[in-house]
């Protein structure tokens, strides 16, 4: 006769882990990179230029607009994304109803007309011939694509540095006054413009 029950036999088991941390350099997935546009002004200072009230860009002989005459500004504005491409987009449009204090509103007078001074691109209108240009309704369109700019974002009042090739455009916009017989009434006439850029990331 057997006594007892028979022995329970146990293995030993070995066991490890390997923990992988998706990303690099403490990052993580994603960017820490914003997506940003800039402008740079004459001073060459970058400009956010993102509030509501935009910031001030003095136009050269600006005080002679007068029916007949053409004035045009340019503007550099930048991809201030490291890692970001985007689609810019310009729009003229009027500040309120454009009118300025009590002057005669002459914004229903003035033709518009921009063109991409880094490619030579028209954007709108007939640059070379701008009593041909768009009336403000009309003055938007797609300027192009903005490469990243590969290098650290600039800030608020930061000198521009350029960043990598593609990442910026100077925008020329160009203002007619048409001469028409009603505007022998807006005689000493003003508007209040602004010129506004959109991007969207890519």
């Amino acid at each position: 006769m057997l006594l007892g029950g028979g022995a329970l036999l146990t293995w030993a088991t070995y066991s490890d882990v390997a923990n992988l941390n998706l990303g690099s350099g403490g990052e993580g997935i994603g960017s820490s990179s914003k997506f940003d546009i800039a402008i740079v002004d004459a001073d060459g200072i970058v400009q956010q230029a993102d509030s509501d009230e935009g910031v001030e860009w003095p136009i050269s002989n600006a005080e002679s607009f007068v029916p007949g005459r053409t004035i045009s500004t340019a503007v550099p504005v930048f991809n201030n994304s490291k890692t970001f491409s985007g689609e810019l987009s310009l729009t003229v449009e009027p500040v309120g109803e454009g009118a300025v204090g009590d002057a005669p509103n002459i914004t229903k007078f003035i033709l518009f007309s921009a063109v991409d001074g880094t490619s030579g691109d028209v954007i709108f209108g007939d640059p070379e011939n701008p009593r041909e240009g768009l009336p403000i309704a009309d003055a938007s369109a797609v300027v192009g694509t903005l490469a990243a700019r590969g290098g650290n974002s600039l800030a608020q009042g930061d000198t521009y540095v350029a960043g990598a090739e593609g990442a910026e455009r100077s925008v020329e916009v160009i203002m007619h006054y048409a001469d028409t017989a009603e505007t022998a009434n807006y005689n000493g006439g003003q508007t209040a413009l602004r010129v506004r850029f959109d991007a969207q990331s890519r």
